[in-house]
């Protein structure tokens, strides 16, 4: 008796209109990063965003109401980048210090793409970023997420208090921010040969009771 072929299920059609959008709204994000950078957020008009990107302005007012709109938009960028790095960390199968110090390097290239977004952001406030309020309730929001990804593998964190592993946590995402926002965004010298070496020492301090090799 021959058995039958199951049916084979076909692969999920990739929404293309939904990609070429989300392509566009990225293509219009970094057009609009050079023009603020080059012409300043108060000079620069739609039409400058619309040819730096090479499209129609129709197509940018399609995707954003105005350049307000696009500065809230960079600022949530940068909250992305920031998160996609802090869930690369949380993936890691264990966490060993010199993960943590391979893990920096590719930090280090999502914060050098944030710099240039966050000098045209913070450069436009406070003409067109949200309220303080509203500002700092992202901000928390944010980092609730960040603190959330490093404390969610509960085996990882086994025997810890967990108020204990969110302050942990919380405290190696700031200094992280901290130093990067130092050395990369404001060009702070640093001296070392390696200032990512030190970094992952402090991290790995933070870290400690999570860590395979503490």
């Amino acid at each position: 008796m021959s058995r039958s072929t199951p049916p084979q299920t076909a692969p999920p059609r990739r929404n293309l209109r939904e990609e070429q959008k989300r392509l566009t709204h990225r293509r219009l994000l970094d057009a609009a990063v050079s023009v603020f950078d080059e012409l300043s957020f108060l000079d620069a008009r739609m039409e400058d965003i619309a040819q730096a990107a090479g499209v129609t302005r129709a197509t940018v007012y399609a995707h954003f109401t105005g350049k307000a709109e696009i500065v809230d938009a960079l600022v949530e960028r940068v909250y992305e980048l920031r998160e996609e790095a802090y869930a690369e960390l949380a993936a890691l199968p264990q966490w060993t210090r010199a993960g943590i110090r391979s893990w920096l390097d590719g930090a280090e290239s999502r914060w050098r793409e944030m710099a240039p977004i966050r000098r045209v952001a913070n450069a436009a406030a406070p003409t067109a970023l949200r309220s303080i309020n509203d500002g700092r309730a992202q901000y928390v929001e944010a980092h609730e997420r960040y603190v959330g990804l490093l404390i969610s593998d509960p085996e990882r964190w086994r025997g810890v208090d967990p108020a204990e592993a969110r302050q942990r946590a919380l405290m190696a995402v700031l200094q992280t921010e901290s130093f990067f926002s130092a050395w990369i965004a404001v060009g702070l010298p640093v001296d070392t040969a390696d200032p990512l070496h030190l970094l992952a020492d402090s991290l790995g301090h933070l870290l400690g009771p999570a860590l395979t090799d503490a």
